[in-house]
């Protein structure tokens, strides 16, 4: 695209929301991604039970949270404890509400992290944005315009129109076309399936608004539910150029204390690819292709597929306790216990209100291994998040597009925080990995490429954050790392980072 066309499609984008800027809808289509705060106190009210939505699927319908508050009855029936959490829940909503002002934010940091966890932060070193939303009964648009120093991938820009959408409903039904980050499972620290680890890619997505269950007896034990689908664009500087990216997400809650997603992704078509329509059902579908001498083919495309599950454990106690999972398989091989050379993640989580720290508290242990089928007795390696005939794998712009670590690794982490009452957020996480385990095949992450190879490396990292209001339009983050890390035939480099961030709404 030339920089006269460049010119006029951000022209466009930006002329459009303008149109609508006088017609108010009363809240915000979606809460994004990477709210840490929000959706620790989100978790803890639907633990009490002053909240029945899945909310294992990012960005979060702000009309099904708004609506299961409405229904849950909680001003009368809630926790006394928990008022608290409710008023700084409904404030955050409110902030979302059409008509809350033009957003303009800074970060800077020293050091880039390597592995990205909820947050979403470390991705830059440094970047500005300007972010505005507006919407009628019709349409929602939201514009985020953000410059940033770029990675070394020839497809990265620093102009980006991340977050960025345009929106329309239909009945319970809200379509868009856009960038949005996603985030997919219950964990804190990274998801197997999806994540907004890379940067999200240009994309076409439904989804329904309400949750609310089927009134239909033969569903209605899934309990509130969630359907999300998008099909979206990989850049064109990759192996396959122009692949897609078709992804499939059911949620629901059967019972108040269990929350089950069901998730599938696949990578199809692009330049050189079978693109025709009835390749498209076939990969759908899961159809293996036979080759022309009548031996037993493969299925089309790259894909994965899984499950996870939180369940808050019935423990009577002042404190609630879960335990999480999410499993994924990628492809279809024969022998397979489900789907094909599986990997999972583990995690367990305790919250609670503390009058002594003032505010609400969160601390939790994940553990993760991205090398395939643990419990077979064969090669595991370069198999999970890698692909013969799509070369760059399950990334975008060379970084995974699930969990952090990549392909072949380990990473036990833990984490806590802390929502006080004057509104300061306190985070503080551990984090040890051990990155491309054998020292072969594609990592990104794991440091220098040797040839077609990516080195093995050590990484881990201790840090602690503060998001601070400092009045009711402008908020500060500060933070502080420690990074050590050694590639394979390297000596250990150890380093400090520091980030600050500020951010002011008119």
């Amino acid at each position: 695209m030339s920089i006269r066309s460049k010119s006029k499609y951000y022209c466009a984008l930006g002329a459009f929301p303008a149109l609508v800027f006088s017609l108010n809808a009363e809240a915000k289509p979606w809460l994004d991604t990477g709210d840490m705060k929000l959706r620790h106190e989100l978790q803890m009210l639907s633990d009490a039970g002053m909240l029945n939505a899945p909310l294992t699927t990012w960005p979060l319908s702000s009309k099904d949270i708004h609506r299961s508050l409405e229904e849950s009855s909680v001003k009368t029936n809630s926790n006394p404890e928990l008022m608290d959490v409710l008023t700084s829940v409904n404030n955050r909503l409110a902030e979302e509400d059409y008509g809350s002002g033009i957003k303009l934010e800074a970060k800077a940091r020293s050091k880039k992290l390597l592995i990205r966890d909820f947050s979403g932060e470390g991705r830059e070193k440094g970047s500005v944005s300007y972010d505005g939303d507006w919407g009628n009964a019709l349409i929602d648009a939201r514009l985020k315009i953000t410059v940033a120093d770029k990675s070394d991938h020839p497809s990265d820009q620093n102009l980006r129109l991340d977050e960025s959408y345009v929106a329309s409903s239909l009945g319970n039904w809200k379509f868009a076309v856009g960038r949005q980050s996603r985030w997919w499972g219950p964990s804190w620290d990274g998801s197997l399936i999806l994540s907004n680890n890379a940067r999200p890619i240009p994309s076409l997505s439904v989804e329904n608004v309400s949750s609310k269950a089927f009134n239909n007896k033969w569903l209605r034990w899934l309990g509130p539910n969630k359907l999300h689908m998008f099909i979206g664009q990989l850049e064109s500087d990759r192996g396959v150029p122009n692949a897609k990216l078709i992804g499939t997400r059911f949620t629901f809650k059967p019972l108040k204390s269990l929350d089950i997603g069901l998730h599938r992704t696949i990578q199809w078509g692009g330049d050189g690819q079978n693109n025709s329509f009835k390749n498209f059902l076939e990969t759908l579908a899961s159809i293996r292709v036979d080759k022309q001498d009548g031996s037993l083919g493969t299925v089309n495309g790259n894909q994965i597929a899984g499950l996870d599950v939180r369940w808050k454990l019935p423990i009577s106690s002042k404190n609630q306790y879960s335990l999480y999972g999410q499993y994924i398989g990628e492809d279809r091989v024969d022998g397979s216990l489900f789907l094909g050379d599986e990997t999972y993640l583990l995690g367990a989580s305790a919250s609670g209100v503390s009058n002594k720290l003032k505010g609400t508290w969160r601390t939790y242990i994940e553990a993760t291994d991205t090398s395939a089928a643990w419990f077979k007795d064969r090669a595991r390696n370069n198999i999970i998040y890698n692909h013969s005939a799509y070369s760059d794998g399950y990334r975008y712009q060379d970084i995974s597009m699930g969990h952090g670590i990549d392909s072949d690794s380990q990473i036990i982490s833990a984490g806590a925080m802390l929502s006080r009452k004057n509104g300061d957020f306190w985070r503080g996480w551990i984090k040890h990995a051990k990155l491309n385990l054998d020292g072969v095949g594609k990592n990104p992450a794991a440091g220098e490429a040797i040839g077609n190879n990516n080195r093995g490396k050590k990484w881990s990292a201790i840090g602690v954050s503060l998001d601070k209001k400092l009045n009711k339009r402008s908020k500060l983050n500060l933070g502080l790392q420690f990074i050590s890390e050694k590639e394979t035939g390297k000596s250990r480099d150890n380093d400090f980072g520091a980030s600050i961030g500020y951010s002011i709404t008119f």
